[in-house]
């Protein structure tokens, strides 16, 4: 695909998020923390997850046109269109899902997600080689959806009350609607850069921030993201004990960081030798996107498993104030950004040795306001989430900081290790042997030198590779 082509689906997704007021999926954040009544809520909360589906399908793919009229995109329309569907494939994956988190089945999810997107990836680079165009980016993450409602609906089947119960409908929506409200705040956080550069940049510039922002995500995605589905069932089973729930998060989060940080930081250290392998001279102006989103990522993996506390000890409204203020100082940063810091971000790059692309200053300018934004905005998020328990600032600070002072130095001497071999030998091996070898053995490094720096954290590591092992061996 061409960094217009990407640029196009990005800007398609992004506008489906912004539609989305009240996701269906949301009802399930609703149930988990009320996990004891689920047989009794399922039903009604079911309905009214229809409900949203339905209507914000309908109303997104009546905008279409609209849509593509005011941007002046062809081809956009149809991919909105496209986009319109989630909702309601949304909705019908509500109920078995949640049932599904409520039990831990998370095994079994494992194998059925990873099967459906590995087709679904497949199919996707099967399209563009094709010819499908951004088709290729919107139309599988939408039919993923709806291949993995079938798959759990069989699965749970005869597990799930459909009864609708008049005197649930009220509470449930009143509840619906502020956790709702909350959620789409934080989609408009995630698919903002894309939505602001749609309104000053051009389609291959969003493009080259696009397929930048999909790379540095992938460690969060793959990680963050999951363990904060994990944890959200588990911390609303013990919502009354906040010591022990409060307890468990920091534990958790700690080893997340001493994972997630020395990853995210090797990403940026990688950002070039990984980039002239992988893409071709048209993708130039991703590389230093990349590397300052990769620094972001170290701040923004503590998201979703603090979204996750919030969620599970039922204070939406709190969850809701603080997306809120960022969304607000976001969006005044990027604007900022994308007007007047193109020539200093492209002179900063520069400076510290990445190659630059002079036209695309404005996602790089942006990149580096939306680091800034989430590294003050997710120390914030674990100490809101920490007050029940009084959680001090210091210890949330740590969480976050402490893996960066045996990370930071291993990641300059990797970039110095590059640089001394691109001076000996050909750039191509000298990248080769940097991304096969001295990348991971850094990465192991960083990961054993941030576990080693406390022994709760060294026991719960050991704890986890001990599953691994084969059953005899144990």
């Amino acid at each position: 695909l061409t960094p217009a082509e990407f640029g196009l689906a990005s800007l398609a997704s992004s506008i489906g998020s912004f539609a989305f007021v009240l996701a269906p999926f949301v009802m399930g954040d609703v149930l988990i923390a009320q996990s004891k009544r689920f047989d009794e809520l399922s039903g009604s909360a079911n309905a009214i997850a229809w409900v949203a589906g339905f209507v914000l399908c309908l109303l997104l793919a009546a905008a279409a046109i609209p849509i593509e009229h005011i941007t002046g995109k062809s081809g956009l329309a149809l991919l909105v269109v496209i986009a319109a569907f989630r909702p309601l494939f949304e909705a019908a994956l509500m109920a078995p899902n949640t049932r599904r988190r409520i039990d831990l089945a998370y095994r079994r999810t494992a194998f059925v997600d990873g099967g459906v997107i590995l087709f679904a990836t497949i199919l996707s680079v099967v399209m563009a080689l094709l010819g499908a165009g951004p088709m290729a980016l919107i139309l599988p993450p939408i039919g993923t959806i709806a291949l993995r409602a079938a798959f759990y609906w069989r699965d749970t089947r005869g597990r799930i009350s459909t009864k609708v119960h008049r005197e649930f409908l009220a509470p449930l929506a009143r509840q619906f609607v502020v956790a709702g409200f909350g959620q789409y705040l934080n989609n408009i956080l995630l698919i903002l850069e894309v939505l602001v550069l749609g309104f000053f940049a051009t389609d291959a510039e969003i493009g080259l921030f696009g397929l930048a922002f999909q790379l540095a995500m992938q460690v969060n995605v793959v990680i963050a993201v999951q363990l904060g589905n994990v944890l959200q069932p588990i911390f609303g089973f013990i919502r009354n004990d906040a010591e022990r729930q409060i307890g468990g998060f920091i534990r958790a989060t700690r080893l997340l960081s001493s994972i997630a940080v020395p990853l995210s930081l090797m990403q940026a250290a990688l950002a070039v030798p990984m980039f002239s392998l992988l893409f071709e001279a048209k993708w130039t102006g991703s590389i230093a996107v990349f590397a300052v989103l990769s620094v972001g990522q170290a701040f923004v993996f503590i998201a979703a498993p603090s979204i996750a506390l919030l969620k599970a000890q039922g204070r939406f409204r709190v969850y809701f104030i603080w997306q809120l203020t960022q969304l607000v100082t976001a969006i005044l940063a990027f604007v900022f950004a994308v007007n007047y810091g193109s020539a200093f971000a492209l002179k900063l790059a520069s400076a510290v040795g990445l190659p630059v692309d002079p036209n695309a200053g404005k996602a790089l300018a942006l990149s580096m306001a939306s680091a800034l934004v989430w590294a003050a905005s997710c120390p914030i998020a674990v100490w809101l989430g920490g007050r029940p328990a009084r959680l001090s600032v210091r210890s949330a600070l740590s969480i976050f900081f402490a893996p960066w002072l045996v990370t930071v130095p291993i990641a300059l001497a990797l970039i110095g290790a590059w640089a001394m071999l691109r001076g000996s030998i050909a750039p191509l091996r000298a990248d080769i042997i940097t991304v096969t070898l001295l990348g991971p053995f850094a990465v192991a490094l960083s990961v054993v030198g941030c576990v080693c720096m406390r022994a709760d954290t060294r026991a719960d590591f050991v704890s986890i590779l001990g599953r691994f092992r084969p059953r005899k061996m144990r």
